[in-house]
């Protein structure tokens, strides 16, 4: 985990210690059992376990005061968990915030609330931006791509994407270049459609707008020269590759 990203989260514990949790965790009692919930609300915050939260984050299907109290309360677990890359979710990474869209938190909490949280959606993919992407000598890479991924997650929980994709802009670094160049790569650009088929949940509206408008930042003059800089100087067959690839893409859809 990134300085950055250990500062958001450990923020995120002070800002939201001022919720404390009000008897016993709101779930679903089809979903999560008497002693599970018991458990969820006794240990230690930090100390709630990733398959733990998991069962409780598709539960609670309801949405009322008492939930959104216990979403704050476990907020920054959720972070902490997110940031180590071990998501608390049963299903998919993507998914498991959506109930900050229920929350409308950026509209509805306390401005505190809403900058410990963007902050931590900030330093969330700046780290992101970090990871190596790593091509075989013919340019593909395997699985999906972090960024893509945490920009989804993002999307989902009705965070804000115009400062991240700015601070993208401004990432000038090698590895900020080819998570570019694999997101366009791996588009189905017939569908008009990023890979991760999360973006298109149904009655989430919130990941299909948000994929458009990435579409659109990334269907720019300033991918496809920023995409022929970084191929003219790279040293790596495999990795301008994929940058060449990548290039021709944006050239041919602008």
């Amino acid at each position: 985990m990134s300085p950055e990203l250990t500062a958001a989260v450990e923020n995120a514990y002070r800002v939201f210690a001022r919720y404390p949790l009000k008897g016993t965790v709101s779930v679903c009692p089809c979903c999560v059992s008497e002693e599970k919930a018991r458990e969820l609300s006794t240990e230690q915050l930090d100390c709630i376990s990733q398959a733990l939260l998991a069962e409780y984050t598709h539960s609670a299907h309801s949405w009322n005061g008492k939930v959104e109290d216990d979403l704050r309360y476990l907020l920054p677990r959720y972070f902490e968990l997110i940031a180590e890359d071990i998501h608390p979710t049963q299903f998919a990474d993507e998914i498991c915030l959506q109930r900050l869209a229920d929350a409308d938190y950026r509209n509805i909490w306390r401005q505190k609330d809403s900058d410990a949280i963007d902050a931590f959606f900030l330093a969330l993919m700046r780290d992101r931006l970090a990871m190596p992407v790593e091509p075989d000598w013919s340019g593909l890479t395997a699985g999906g791509d972090p960024v893509e991924s945490a920009l989804c997650l993002i999307a989902h929980a009705s965070g804000e994407l115009t400062p991240l994709l700015a601070m993208w802009d401004a990432d000038d670094s090698r590895a900020a270049t080819l998570h570019i160049a694999n997101i366009v790569s791996h588009a189905n650009w017939h569908a008009k459609q990023l890979q991760n088929t999360w973006w298109r949940v149904e009655h989430r509206p919130n990941g299909q707008v948000a994929m458009q408008q990435i579409i659109a930042w990334l269907l720019r003059p300033q991918t496809r020269e920023r995409l022929e800089t970084a191929c003219l100087a790279e040293t790596d067959d495999g990795a301008a590759a994929l940058l060449s690839h990548a290039e021709d893409i944006v050239r041919s859809l602008i």
